[in-house]
């Protein structure tokens, strides 16, 4: 009778859990956001593909990437199916390039060429030599939460977090000496400092020696066209890319190209490769509905 009580309040739990991902993703998602990337995995990994996916569609693509970092293979090809092809290249945006070669390979034809028309930065810009890893804080937690993030912040370079806002545009930054010494409960605008130097993901490399914002700091954030944050590039990561660049001559494929053109028309065609991802056929977990 005990096993039987603990098995009816577990599967209580679980469809609890599973009407407030389906009738609040957002909420789930932010809830989400404030977990372990393992905690937060597991829940996704449980939970249907037709719940987990609009759920992990609205967290902050660096806290959907850390969780999908911790699922096997065919589980983060199913959500990243699911979440369609804006949302899923911005989760892949903060994979590490052997990850990301990974997913690509075994997603389907159409959505493969879709991720590599809206990833690509040609080689020589600052895209293509920045860490995605770069810690970000979405700017309504409070200082408490922020710091309990940064401590679970395993592979993000040792530098103050950014701050970011829903969209995921850049707004700032916070040191992390004003993290230890503010209140818990002190909200995360009261410290955060302005980013006046912040790098275009499509500027050139070469352009960048004597800019200004290495004499503040020796990483600079990386933003897109909409001012996003997509990264962060250090002084000696753009030293040791000039360096190999002038070293050897720059390949000119047709990829790198292609990759150049997607880059720069990123709004033009985002919206026909949604389109087109959408008439591809769905992929459910096995044995769930």
């Amino acid at each position: 009778m005990f096993w039987w009580s603990v098995g009816r309040v577990m599967a209580s739990s679980e469809e609890l859990s599973y009407a407030f991902l389906e009738a609040h993703p957002t909420d789930a998602a932010r809830v989400l956001e404030r977990l372990t990337p393992e905690s937060a995995a597991a829940l996704l990994q449980s939970a249907p593909l037709r719940l987990a996916s609009p759920v992990l569609r609205q967290m902050l693509p660096l806290a959907g990437a850390r969780c999908l970092e911790q699922l096997e293979d065919s589980e983060t090809i199913g959500l990243l199916r699911g979440v369609g092809a804006q949302a899923g290249v911005a989760l892949l945006r903060h994979f590490g390039a052997e990850r990301r070669t990974q997913m690509l390979a075994q997603l389907p034809t159409a959505l493969t060429i879709a991720y590599e028309l809206l990833l690509g930065y040609p080689e020589g810009t600052v895209g293509a030599w920045m860490d995605p890893h770069a810690l970000a804080l979405p700017s309504d937690m409070n200082s408490g939460a922020s710091l309990e993030r940064v401590r679970q912040a395993k592979d993000a370079p040792v530098a103050d977090p950014y701050v970011i806002d829903r969209n995921q545009r850049l707004m700032g930054y916070v040191e992390l000496a004003d993290l230890l010494r503010a209140d818990a409960s002190t909200p995360l605008t009261r410290l955060m400092r302005p980013s006046p130097h912040r790098l275009p993901a499509q500027s050139l490399l070469d352009g960048l020696r004597e800019h200004p914002g290495w004499r503040e700091s020796s990483t600079l954030p990386v933003i897109d066209r909409s001012e996003r944050l997509v990264g962060a590039i250090t002084h000696a990561a753009m030293q040791r890319a000039l360096s190999l660049e002038h070293s050897t001559p720059a390949p000119r494929s047709a990829e790198n190209t292609l990759a150049g053109v997607a880059s720069a028309y990123w709004f033009g065609v985002s919206a026909l490769i949604q389109a087109v991802v959408s008439l591809l056929p769905g992929e459910r977990k096995e044995g769930k509905p």
